[in-house]
């Protein structure tokens, strides 16, 4: 059945002569005006069985261009909402209704119209500016900004859209900074602290976030990603630092050096002090044993006993070292020794 459809829709279209389709047109010339008007009435049956093809044409045609209308008319009334999106229904250009839950949803056909934005968390690259620190010193600073829309009525009527809003995050940031920095000294900036950094990405944040809260938009954190010297004075700056540095290493040394002097200084004192002591006790020391000798040799010396057993000890003692060095000695008569050892009683009997 389609395919029969088709071939009346887009078959080939048969020709309608003057004469019969069998013959050509010349064949009539020899016919009489009965045979042409024989002729005739065949065409007009055929043309009128033709007829109903046309009209099936027309209802197809007028199909397709209901469907297409419906079409139209179905995207002018639903529309979806993915994750992370808002949308906003207008009319006449004045915002009705907006829509923040995913799906499927319905407006009023050519009077309202929608639109839609990012719900989900933007990040901005802020352009690289040059700013002056505290002590007139310039520096690049390269940041990026996290922000969202919080207000989609209030960011509508402020900015209409998110890259004019941009715009105005870029000259807010740009602003914050600057005011910031130009409070700083540049070797506060450059310290290697990480607190020093995060306190001033905080104060950053907490001052654009307030600038841009009118605007129907939040801003989560502003950082600075780096700092940067203008590429014209690079050279000089870096050439500066190294002569500041080399400043604070001298004098770094030269301080060094006059706490070692003083160290040394008092090191020599306090050894000169211990020395004297020292050796002021050691006289006592000896003046102590010196008086003790004395009184000593003087309870020996006091009786003849204990004098003649003393001396006899000290001959001893020489006897030993004398010996110690040659094996033969020679003593006198006259000696403790040697009357000691000439004494019969101590000579060995054979």
């Amino acid at each position: 059945m389609l395919n029969k459809l088709l071939k009346m829709l887009f078959g080939p279209k048969n020709k309608v002569h003057s004469g019969s389709p069998e013959r050509p047109a010349n064949e009539f010339s020899g016919l009489g005006q009965e045979g042409f008007n024989s002729t005739a009435k065949n065409t007009e049956y055929k043309s009128a069985a033709k007829r109903p093809s046309f009209k099936l044409k027309g209802t197809l045609l007028g199909l397709v261009l209901l469907i297409a209308v419906v079409v139209f008319v179905l995207s002018r009334t639903i529309f979806t909402v993915g994750e992370g999106e808002f949308a906003y229904i207008t009319q006449f250009g004045k915002i009705v209704n907006v829509v923040e839950k995913p799906g499927l949803h319905f407006l009023t056909p050519f009077l309202q119209d929608y639109h839609k934005l990012n719900k989900k968390l933007l990040i901005y690259d802020v352009s690289p500016s040059e700013v002056l620190t505290a002590d007139k010193k310039a520096m690049i600073v390269d940041s990026y900004a996290l922000w969202r829309i919080a207000d989609v009525q209030t960011f509508i009527r402020s900015v209409g859209a998110i890259p004019e809003f941009e715009k105005r995050l870029d000259a807010s940031c740009y602003s914050v900074i600057k005011n910031v920095m130009g409070q700083l000294q540049q070797s506060q900036l450059i310290s290697d602290e990480e607190s020093s950094r995060d306190s001033l990405n905080n104060q950053v944040s907490e001052m654009v976030k307030e600038n841009l809260l009118s605007y129907g938009v939040e801003v989560s954190r502003v950082e600075i990603r780096r700092y940067d010297l203008p590429k014209d004075n690079l050279s000089a700056v870096y050439d500066r630092m190294i002569s500041e540095r080399s400043q604070m290493a001298a004098q770094f040394k030269a301080e060094g050096l006059y706490e070692a002097a003083k160290i040394k200084n008092q090191s020599d004192k306090e050894y000169e002090v211990i020395l004297a002591e020292a050796k002021a006790e050691a006289e006592r020391i000896r003046g102590e044993a010196e008086g003790r000798y004395i009184e000593i040799m003087g309870e020996v010396y006091g009786n003849p006993k204990k004098a003649e057993f003393y001396q006899l000890l000290l001959e001893l003692n020489n006897l030993e070292k004398s010996l110690a060095n040659n094996p033969t000695v020679i003593l006198s008569k006259d000696s403790v020794l040697g009357e000691l050892l000439s004494d019969e009683r101590f000579r060995n009997e054979p």
